[in-house]
């Protein structure tokens, strides 16, 4: 039986969510949730400044997703303070992702996401260039928020636009990793 393309994707993407939740659950067992919680309580200040750090930093190495250390987030800091870190860090490496396109081009935004990913999204960002509802773009951004933002970057869509439809995608996107995610991370780490 041949998979279609976007089947093997869809089973690859279902696959890598798997390892990573089973990754993440078989940490925090072996380290405690207990252990890691007085870790992020002695790092002080310094915990969440490298967590937006590091989320901020997936989103902007496409490849990696911030999706996994979203949801680590929420088991590490609390739901509510996660959501908090991982919104500020979605919005600076998204942002960084629209400048980077939008100042190197199409040559480095395809090396930092994949050729195959840039290419699928075209078909979205011909309909930007024409349309630049920012609902339209918020509703794209849900497809993947740091992808989108480098595709957006090559169009000429301005900044503001561009902000103005990540902040709601963030707020959900990010919304829904913590809330979802990290309590599915609690069932499985109990």
């Amino acid at each position: 039986m041949k998979l279609s393309p976007r089947l093997k994707k869809l089973l690859l993407a279902l696959l890598s969510l798997a390892i990573a939740y089973a990754v993440m659950a078989f940490a925090f067992k072996l380290i405690g949730l207990e252990n890691a919680h007085l870790w992020v309580e002695r790092a002080g200040p310094w915990a969440p400044l490298l967590f937006t750090v590091v989320c901020a930093a997936s989103l902007i190495a496409a490849p990696l997703s911030g999706s996994s250390i979203f949801i680590a987030g929420g088991a590490l800091f609390g739901k509510e303070s996660a959501f908090v870190l991982s919104f500020i860090a979605s919005l600076i490496g998204c942002s960084i992702n629209y400048w980077i396109s939008r100042r190197y081009g199409r040559r480095v935004a395809v090396r930092l996401v994949g050729k195959d990913e840039i290419d699928e999204l075209d078909a979205f960002v011909a309909r930007l260039k024409g349309h630049h509802s920012v609902l339209y773009m918020a509703l794209i951004m849900l497809l993947g928020q740091d992808v989108v933002s480098y595709a957006i970057g090559l169009t000429k869509i301005d900044y503001f636009h561009f902000f103005l439809a990540l902040v709601p995608a963030a707020a959900v996107l990010v919304g829904f990793y913590i809330y979802v995610g990290t309590s599915l991370l609690e069932a499985l780490i109990a």
